[in-house]
């Protein structure tokens, strides 16, 4: 075992972002981080704040760190969560570049720092960790261009090879985020001024596209603007419900009024404010707006659809696998588990004949803090679905996966 190797001190933060540093290559670090910035200044500041900003796991630590090292400051007397999560990333890669072939340390360098993919390859990397801490030799496969798992993992009694998946909220959604913050930002620009409050819905015949965004914008800043305040309107994409009365001073506590979910709520449902004042936690006089498609989203057919590929074209049948599948956003699993569409899902899956090679589906949850006395302890939860059908005996008690 070498679960004591997780064991990380203030006096190593420095040591640690400076071998991750030199891993990536310094300058690669700062020029995708300056990228990372020009692009925040390039957006409005509701897409910058809720979509952009955290697109990266890496670059609001990184920034604070070159901050700190410019002038002169101390890193570890200044370790925020996320510079302690940037130091445990640099421990498990330092500790685990000596199980990849030079093509996967290739693959890593540039991925780690493409916004797009970082989160995937981290995900990959603290799997990884999860299995070189248990004291399991690991063997990672090449990066050639052909389909294969990720790495293949040497217990004493059998080996069997991983395959890691993130599962983003928005597959196969009908309104994905970032549309909808692009949305409400051009919204909030072209109504900033206008003395109302109230409600704006929408119910869209199906998904927002891109190309939807001006023109939605364009209607609903026109109708306000004429006075048609409180009516429904039948349009092209779909139908537009606006309720607004002139400010009065009305004061909404959101926290409060949106602590539970509400069944009356449709799935797939969409809702933001616009306010420009506060008065401490309640916001004044709000335009709430939400939007929602008239078409279910598809996210469970999404996720069978990316993990029966990777069952059936990545991991082979020779060999016992798994797929351990990170659920983006999502931080706690205690209500995915029996009786949930998830797990039908899955079991659906596990009981194709031609996937008998496959132990079982792990689901993770985004890494979370728990605060000791003394210490901090970064872990994730774990839903582990078993394929009672599988064909190998070894692998029916392993414990795959323990958090």
């Amino acid at each position: 075992m070498r679960s004591s190797e997780s064991n990380l001190k203030d006096n190593d933060a420095s040591y640690y972002i400076n071998k991750l540093f030199e891993f990536i290559g310094s300058f690669e670090v700062e020029k995708a981080l300056q990228k990372h910035k020009r692009t925040l200044a390039l957006s409005g500041p509701i897409v910058s704040k809720t979509i952009l900003r955290n697109r990266h796991p890496w670059w609001n630590a990184v920034s604070k760190v070159l901050d700190m090292k410019k002038k002169g400051m101390s890193i570890k007397r200044r370790l925020t969560p996320e510079i302690k999560m940037l130091v445990a990333d640099g421990l498990r890669i330092t500790k685990l570049k000596r199980f990849m072939p030079d093509s996967v340390q290739r693959k890593y360098k540039r991925d780690l720092v493409d916004t797009h993919r970082a989160f995937d390859y981290l995900f990959e990397i603290q799997i990884a960790w999860h299995y070189y801490i248990k004291g399991h030799e690991l063997q990672w496969y090449e990066d050639d261009g052909e389909k294969h798992p990720e790495f293949l993992v040497k217990t004493p009694s059998f080996d069997f090879n991983v395959e890691c998946k993130r599962i983003s909220v928005d597959m196969k959604r009908k309104i994905t985020r970032e549309r909808f913050s692009r949305f409400v930002e051009k919204l909030f620009s072209g109504i900033d001024k206008i003395n109302y409050s109230g409600n704006i819905d929408i119910v869209l015949n199906d998904r927002l596209e891109s190309n939807y965004i001006d023109q939605l914008t364009e209607d609903i800043v026109g109708l306000v603007n004429s006075g048609k305040t409180k009516q429904i309107y039948q349009k092209p994409y779909g139908e537009v419900r606006l309720s607004l009365t002139t400010k009065i001073g009305k004061e909404i506590n959101f926290e409060e009024v949106y602590k539970q979910p509400s069944d009356a709520e449709p799935r797939g449902k969409h809702i933001a404010y616009i306010s420009l004042q506060k008065n401490g936690d309640n916001v004044v006089d709000p335009i709430i707006v939400s939007i929602v498609s008239k078409k279910p989203d598809k996210l469970l057919e999404g996720i069978y659809e990316k993990l029966y590929d990777a069952a059936s074209s990545q991991l082979n049948n020779s060999t016992p696998g798994i797929i351990v599948a990170f659920l983006e956003d999502i931080c706690d699993l205690r209500d995915l588990g029996s009786g949930t569409g998830l797990q039908l899902m899955t079991n659906k899956l596990l009981s194709k004949e031609r996937l008998s090679h496959i132990a079982g589906i792990s689901y993770c949850s985004e890494t979370q803090i728990i605060r000791h006395i003394t210490s901090e302890e970064f872990s994730f939860q774990n839903l582990f679905f078993r394929n009672p059908n599988c064909k190998f005996e070894d692998v029916k008690n392993y414990q795959f996966i323990n958090t």
